[in-house]
């Protein structure tokens, strides 16, 4: 596994850990030189993957509220998207740092043109 990948602008090493750090694959900037860049091998499957895996934590966000509605009544008058942070977010969190891994390990960086 690689340790870092340069810059294809000012060469510097971008890290795994600068890749979890950007908020999406279409808002990476170098943490060196600040130009935005892009991702054009690995973002494609990773849109599909979400297309997947959003509506299945979705539901799982549901159910883990109808559970604990049952046991807490007062769950049920919170907002599902509450309950997902409170109870869910640690495989959300697991499901970024995997989109993170494989950019990283398999993407191909580019610079993003401004217009």
């Amino acid at each position: 596994m690689k340790k870092s990948t340069p810059c294809p602008g000012c060469q510097k090493p971008i890290t795994i850990e600068h890749f979890e750090d950007f908020s999406s694959p279409f808002t990476m900037k170098c943490p060196h030189c600040r130009e935005k860049l892009k991702e054009t091998q690995m973002t494609p499957w990773l849109l599909l993957l979400a297309v997947i895996i959003i509506p299945l934590l979705v539901y799982q966000g549901i159910t883990v509220k109808s559970f604990l509605s049952g046991h807490f009544p007062i769950v049920e008058k919170l907002p599902t998207m509450i309950v997902f942070m409170a109870f869910c977010y640690p495989l959300y969190a697991l499901y970024e740092a995997y989109n993170a891994v494989i950019i990283f390990n398999k993407g191909n960086l580019q610079l993003k043109k401004s217009n």
